[in-house]
């Protein structure tokens, strides 16, 4: 494999700070002039919060980039949606995420995943932008990925190289080429969408929509979403951009995206070369998280959010909500914050998001068994 490295990228024809400052302080909405999040949600979706609806303004997600920082979740919702008859992978991109400074490391993993899928040569994999909007510090997540990322598995060599275009115009080509069709399926720091969303404002009139991972509606609060905390100024560009998203956090997480011993078990007894390679991968991460959070089994974050494109009837119910992304605080920085104003008494605003609060154990775990069970 050649050696991987970052191609440059410049905010060409832009005054870089003077734009960025704009976008992070009033969203990127009100740059390009294209998008009302507030014309696209129907007038019961108005005003108060509504009940909760099986039916989210996302739908019909065909065409997807996968922007990714794997990472041994992302790994396995990289092989189910490489797998997915439903969805056609136009790119991976990486972003900044788990492995901090080890970004390359990344971007090898990546490439790794697209050969045990059996689509080497088939799925460009693209080097994006390496750090935060501003490069401040966030938690590098080691204690659950491993050095490499994988657990206890290092990635190896393969025969696919990083293609040679940069991430943030991957997005920009394939959205302008086809408007209306390609999603973003958003598994880990928004950095790249973002920045993608600064340099090009009009394509957030044309992305079909974006599928993030964090959140949490039933129990708001500390700690923020661990993608948000990554690059929260790119959240908030992404967050005010109008473009339609749906957000998997931790109100199905910690519960229905989780695989107990016996499920480690039953696919460590499939004898795959992937059964094999997610034991090896994912064993560290449910032994922290048993150890650590109080969970009974990992939880598998990323597969989650892929499955629920895969599989609609798998979600029972979203939230339409208001989301903000707090910028500030040395705790609560990064946290996304809804609800009405309990002090003034001003209402919240339209929707921008549809938050996932009700999803099946059993679907999940069937259509990561099936995965895991192909040669």
């Amino acid at each position: 494999m050649a050696r991987i490295t970052l191609t440059g990228f410049r905010m060409a024809s832009l005054n870089r700070r003077q734009f960025l400052s704009t976008a992070i302080a009033t969203g990127i909405a009100s740059i390009a002039g294209t998008v009302s999040s507030a014309a696209s949600i129907t007038p019961a979706a108005r005003g108060a919060f509504p009940g909760s609806t099986s039916q989210p303004r996302l739908t019909g997600i065909r065409r997807v980039i996968i922007d990714t920082d794997p990472g041994n979740d992302d790994a396995l919702a990289l092989l189910v949606a490489l797998d997915a008859a439903a969805l056609q992978v136009e790119a991976i991109t990486v972003c900044p995420g788990n492995l901090g400074p080890n970004y390359l490391q990344q971007v090898r993993n990546a490439l790794f995943m697209v050969d045990l899928a059996g689509k080497s040569g088939k799925v460009p994999v693209h080097a994006g932008v390496s750090k935060p909007m501003l490069n401040r510090p966030y938690p590098v997540a080691t204690f659950i990925h491993g050095k490499y990322g994988l657990g206890a598995f290092e990635a190896p060599v393969v025969r696919q190289a990083v293609d040679s275009e940069h991430a943030v115009e991957t997005i920009r080509r394939l959205v302008v080429t086809s408007p209306g069709e390609i999603a973003v399926l958003a598994l880990g720091g928004l950095t790249n969408i973002a920045t993608a969303l600064v340099r090009y404002p009009e394509i957030a009139g044309m992305l079909k929509g974006i599928v993030f991972v964090g959140g949490r509606y039933a129990s708001p609060g500390l700690p923020p979403s661990y993608n948000v905390l990554v690059d929260p100024e790119a959240a908030h560009i992404v967050f005010t951009s109008g473009v339609p998203m749906l957000l998997v956090g931790a109100d199905v997480i910690r519960t229905e995206s989780i695989l107990e011993d016996d499920d480690f078990d039953r696919i460590a007894a499939l004898g795959t070369a992937r059964s094999r390679f997610f034991i090896a991968s994912n064993d560290l991460r449910r032994t922290f998280e048993k150890s650590n959070r109080g969970t009974t089994g990992s939880t598998n974050p990323d597969s989650m959010a892929v499955a629920t494109v895969i599989l609609p009837r798998l979600v029972s119910a979203y939230m339409p909500i208001h989301v903000q992304v707090e910028l500030q605080g040395d705790l609560t920085r990064g946290l996304l914050v809804y609800g009405n104003n309990i002090y003034t008494g001003a209402p919240t605003p339209a929707p921008n998001v549809d938050i996932c609060v009700d999803a099946s154990h059993e679907l999940f775990k069937e259509l990561i068994f099936s995965t895991l069970n192909r040669a």
